[in-house]
């Protein structure tokens, strides 16, 4: 089952100016119309809870690819549903550790144009060590 953690405070500007990011793991290895459905479940009940607690601001998500070896058109269309939705609440999903076969579909069907992708989840929290909190960063959409 995929599961959502917590990272700490980060500052973002651009749908992601929030103070925690959350992670969801996708530990499949096949991201299909199933696996694309249960992730725009989550990402719908996410939105819900955190309207519920009447946040200001939906926390970012990032979703960890680094299992994923397969993805098909119904699962791309369900990522992108989810993206759609955290933007229409001033958020932001972001993606990570995409293997090759993966990256290349998202590069063919140039969706890897619309997400932020990044190489690891470390990668992700390393580059805003080197800057300090107060700074207003821009991550494309």
């Amino acid at each position: 089952m995929d599961t959502i953690t917590r990272t700490s405070q980060l500052s973002f500007r651009q749908g992601l100016s929030n103070d925690q990011t959350f992670i969801i793991k996708l530990t499949d290895s096949k991201f299909d119309s199933l696996a694309g459905s249960e992730l725009l479940a989550k990402v719908e009940s996410w939105i819900s809870a955190n309207v519920m607690m009447n946040s200001r601001e939906i926390p970012a998500l990032i979703v960890d690819m680094e299992n994923v070896e397969f993805i098909d058109s119904q699962g791309l269309q369900k990522l992108l549903a989810s993206l759609k939705l955290m933007q229409a609440q001033k958020s932001n999903l972001l993606l990570c550790s995409q293997q090759p076969p993966v990256r290349i579909v998202f590069e063919i069907t140039r969706i890897d144009q619309l997400f932020a992708i990044f190489p690891s989840v470390n990668t992700f929290m390393n580059q805003f060590d080197n800057y300090p909190e107060t700074s207003e960063y821009l991550l494309a959409a």
